[in-house]
């Protein structure tokens, strides 16, 4: 075999690691564009200025017809919220009072989460809040407004 069949095979592999370190896209272009010249230089008798411009050439193309509908494919599910940017929006129970002073708790799932009033205004004991932002360990909460639970709990309140 000829010293080109192991420079396309060397190439390969080289620029293969380098893509599943850096998961970026980066050179797995160059990998598939050293496949057609390791084939031919497997076959023989085809010089290496030949296999060097098919490299480049499939390469570039490659490069400039796919990259930007490969990250665009791979980034399409890229802003949606995990873990605790997850709980903001949610709308939860009290299980505690909250005020100004003294930190509440909600629960969620099987989790008890102390809950601070965003205002600093007192939130009873089963009024539905929703998670405002998430500070530290603390959820910063709101009364829902529209909730017919709470209006529900301020009547039972006048009496």
């Amino acid at each position: 075999m000829e010293v080109m069949f192991w420079v396309w095979l060397g190439v390969i592999v080289v620029t293969a690691v380098v893509e599943f370190i850096s998961f970026d896209l980066t050179s797995i272009w160059f990998t598939a564009g050293a496949i057609i010249p390791f084939i031919l230089a497997a076959i023989g008798g085809i010089r290496w200025e030949i296999q060097v411009a098919v490299f480049v050439g499939v390469s570039a193309i490659l490069l400039i017809s796919l990259r930007k509908w490969t990250r665009r494919m791979l980034l399409k599910n890229a802003n949606f919220k995990t873990n605790i940017d997850a709980l903001i929006g949610k709308k939860v129970r009290m299980i505690e009072r909250t005020d100004f002073e003294t930190l509440g708790a909600v629960k969620i799932g099987d989790v008890v989460w102390s809950a601070k009033s965003e205002n600093g205004k007192a939130i009873e004991k089963d009024v539905i809040v929703e998670i405002k932002k998430v500070d530290g360990n603390k959820l910063i909460v709101s009364a829902v407004k529209d909730s017919k639970e709470n209006e529900k709990k301020e009547e039972d309140k006048k009496l």
